[in-house]
């Protein structure tokens, strides 16, 4: 297997298989904890040691000389590492065409049919397959079909077919009574008619030219583009054709905390056995695999977002960018819920907001980078907008979110004064870094301090020009309370503060 992704991924793909050697009496109670630490001392070691360097290490032999010449792109555009193959013939709409390699063809291939088909089978090499199928068998030895009904008695006679799942998620929740169910192709979003009628879809563009980019390309029972799924992202208002809001794209990555000590001690030493940890295992991955996709496929404020990669432990997900920070609280109370509020079994996640151009290896990078925000600053907490808060203060800066919104949309305050508070965000923030400094602190950093006196100087100035007397002097003093909220959170403000700017652009 590891000489197959040598070949093809040159390296960065392996597979990693550990043994030692066990008797029947040490799968007896008891006796269980010190073969689970043996296996896991063994697969650590084998983690660093899947290829033999003194054989593939050094450069690719005849690597330059694998390349066509004679095709327009003899480098694969997809992922510009392996070459281009003439049969590796990718479809790009209006009747163009590119070439691409061999494992980038098979990949858009499985990826496309994976959200339109309903099961998959897994055949030996030599099947026969008339339809599609893969230009690289896996590992050389198994091929992947989509469209085998009507073959499959003679496949199985043969001995060629290996596997048959149904991979759909029924939104009523019932399996397949014919076949295996393995849940791997999660959540897309596909377009339906009524998306034909979405005027959300004709912002920001002449009519006529964001008709023929998005609402003729519109075929239903197909994934919906990036760009589609971003303008989900903005409002209606009262006039028509106008919405409020920016299309963008929004990207969440998530995973349990501290995996391998909630394997190694979640279950007490004299009740480790490996149905035990197995089962462990299982019930982890059925919340990402089976509950978070029906999740987003039943409930319609998630519906447009699209499963990226859900199951072991983690997730990742693309969807309108406030969409995905509204699910991002309720995916944390459902794992608390489905943990039953087990505090060792915490869950951290990051955001990151993108244009929906952007690419996808530059979508995974940067909610990666606010994942491992989260982690650095002690696990159980999300990262949006660069700054990291707990799962409690998330909460409380959604109500605070709230209560901002109701002052924009009553007239208490404006757009210039939210972003004076912005500006005073960034100061708060500043600070705090201050009071945390162990060493000299240069005078002209002592500016920040200078937050609280313009707070109150911009409230009493800007607050409630249009109320009288009582009600203006009301008004100020709950708008003051501001102050309390930048001394407890500081940067942490710019999680509601930001998310209510972008939704009133």
């Amino acid at each position: 297997m590891n000489e197959w992704l040598i070949n093809n991924f040159y390296g960065q793909s392996s597979i990693g298989i550990s043994y030692i050697e066990a008797s029947c009496n040490d799968f007896v109670t008891g006796n269980f904890p010190s073969l689970w630490e043996k296996l896991q001392d063994a697969m650590g070691t084998k983690k660093y040691t899947k290829f033999d360097l003194s054989k593939v290490g050094g450069s690719v032999k005849d690597y330059l000389g694998s390349f066509n010449n004679t095709l327009n792109h003899p480098l694969c555009p997809f992922c510009g590492k392996r070459p281009s193959h003439k049969d590796a013939i990718v479809e790009l709409g209006s009747n163009e065409k590119e070439y691409a390699c061999k494992i980038c063809k098979d990949h858009i291939y499985m990826g496309e049919h994976l959200v339109k088909n309903e099961k998959i089978a897994i055949a030996t090499s030599g099947a026969d397959i008339r339809g599609e199928k893969l230009l690289e068998p896996l590992f050389g030895t198994y091929q992947i079909s989509f469209d085998v009904e009507g073959k499959l008695g003679g496949m199985s006679k043969s001995g060629d077919l290996l596997k048959y799942w149904d991979i759909s998620i029924k939104k009523d929740g019932r399996l397949s009574k014919e076949i295996a169910t393995k849940f791997i192709n999660g959540y897309v979003p596909k377009y339906t008619d009524e998306d034909n009628y979405d005027d959300r879809l004709l912002a920001g563009k002449k009519r006529n030219e964001t008709k023929l980019e998005l609402v003729e390309s519109i075929k239903e029972g197909s994934p919906k583009t990036f760009l589609h799924i971003a303008k989900k992202s903005l409002h209606y208002t009262d006039k028509p054709d106008k919405f409020r809001g920016i299309e963008a794209l929004c990207v969440l990555k998530a995973d349990v905390d501290n995996l391998g000590l909630i394997f190694s001690f979640g279950i007490r030493q004299e009740r480790q056995t490996l149905s035990r940890i197995a089962n462990l295992s299982r019930q982890l991955n059925n919340f990402f695999t089976v509950y978070v996709p029906h999740l987003l496929s039943t409930d319609d404020r998630f519906k447009d977002i699209y499963t990226v990669f859900a199951g072991g432990d983690d997730l990742f997900l693309i969807g309108p960018w406030n969409r995905i920070i509204e699910f991002s609280a309720v995916l944390k109370e459902k794992f608390e819920k489905y943990v039953c509020k087990n505090k060792d079994v915490t869950l951290s996640a990051g955001i990151s907001i993108h244009k929906p151009s952007e690419p996808v290896m530059m979508l995974s990078e940067n909610a990666e980078n606010a994942l491992s925000e989260s982690k650095a600053s002690g696990k159980n907490r999300i990262t949006i907008f660069h700054e990291t808060a707990t799962w409690d203060e998330f909460d409380n800066l959604k109500k605070i979110k709230e209560n901002i919104e109701h002052w924009f949309d009553n007239g208490v305050i404006n757009n210039a004064m939210l972003f004076r508070l912005n500006e005073l965000i960034g100061m708060a923030k500043q600070e705090k870094e201050i009071q945390r400094a162990k060493y000299s602190i240069h005078i002209e950093d002592m500016e920040c301090l200078k937050w609280r006196a313009r707070l109150k100087y911009s409230v009493v100035r800007n607050i409630g020009k249009r109320l009288k007397n009582e009600q203006k002097e009301r008004a100020i003093e709950e708008v003051l309370t501001t102050m309390k909220w930048l001394d407890e959170y500081a940067g942490g403000m710019k999680i509601p503060l930001w998310q209510i700017l972008y939704n009133n652009r």
